[in-house]
């Protein structure tokens, strides 16, 4: 995609990603129309005010909600510094590093909250030990058919409250598919191969405790999956008051690193998440070619 120096935004979709160069500030951004909120990926340290300016601009022209950028310690202090505020962490998401979300959260007037973003309060859930085993009857599939996957995502994605959370590819590379009866269940993963991750999401969420069993299987055989594809963690973000959703990623051994205020919309609301992380195993790093 083209380098941009222009602050105009086209209108092609729910989210769209642009790159900003001008002077020593080079980063890209992702814009997410349907959850009003904006996600930075910062290539330069320094002239973080600049930036603020800039995405606090964007911010009120487009009505968002919320600005967030994932970096590391060191550069979460700087981004405090100008008036984002920290609301929690991603285990080992840079491989060897942990991440932090530094969040900039704005009233509906577009300007930004002073003192930082509020504070999520979210219903704690503990984890049971249920057994993940596979429901009688139920049959599945992995899928990595790009179409098939795009075309799952625009059907499903809204009422899961879908957002993706890297750049270029606004889907899942990897899902599973399970039938039992007559319900279809859908989760699925984007990966990152470079820095040994992936973020999981349910595209079809329980909505009752009878759906939990199979969901919770389904979800146990894509980690599986992902082990396999030496993914060392995985993450993902599941609205605060989906206690069933909640209570299947407890079952399933995650933890909650950060609550997010505001981050996504569901029928015009703004609802906060809770980012619930858990570690797959040492995976090695990735194999060189052998010309290195």
């Amino acid at each position: 995609m083209a380098t941009s120096t222009a602050e105009h935004l086209e209108e092609s979709g729910p989210v769209q990603e642009h790159y900003y160069r001008r002077g020593d500030i080079d980063f890209c951004f992702l814009l997410n129309r349907q959850h009003h909120n904006l996600r930075v990926f910062d290539y330069r340290v320094g002239n973080y005010q600049q930036k603020r300016d800039f995405f606090d601009r964007i911010a009120r022209a487009e009505g968002l909600r919320k600005v967030f950028t994932v970096v590391e310690k060191q550069d979460s202090k700087s981004w405090r510094s100008v008036g984002f505020s920290r609301e929690g962490a991603i285990p080992g998401y840079f491989r060897t590093a942990d991440a932090y979300i530094m969040s900039r959260v704005y009233t509906e007037d577009g300007d930004p909250i002073h003192g930082g973003a509020p504070k999520l309060n979210a219903p704690s859930v503990s984890g049971k030990k249920q057994s993940a085993g596979k429901p009688r009857g139920l049959s599945f599939e992995f899928v990595r058919d790009q179409r098939k996957l795009e075309r799952t995502v625009e059907s499903l994605g809204s009422n899961a409250l879908y957002a993706p959370f890297r750049r270029t590819v606004f889907r899942p590379d990897l899902a599973l598919h399970a039938k039992l009866g007559k319900m279809n269940y859908w989760v699925g993963a984007e990966t990152d191969a470079s820095f040994g991750h992936a973020k999981v999401d349910l595209l079809t969420p329980p909505r009752t405790d009878e759906e939990v069993p199979a969901l919770e299987f389904c979800m146990q055989s894509l980690l599986d999956e992902l082990l396999k594809m030496s993914t060392a963690s995985v993450f993902t973000l599941c609205a605060a008051d989906w206690k069933l959703s909640s209570q299947l990623y407890g079952n399933l051994g995650f933890k909650v690193t950060a609550r997010l205020t505001d981050h996504i919309t569901r029928e015009q609301e703004f609802v906060g998440v809770q980012l619930w992380h858990r570690r797959l195993g040492s995976a090695a790093p990735p194999r060189l070619p052998s010309f290195i």
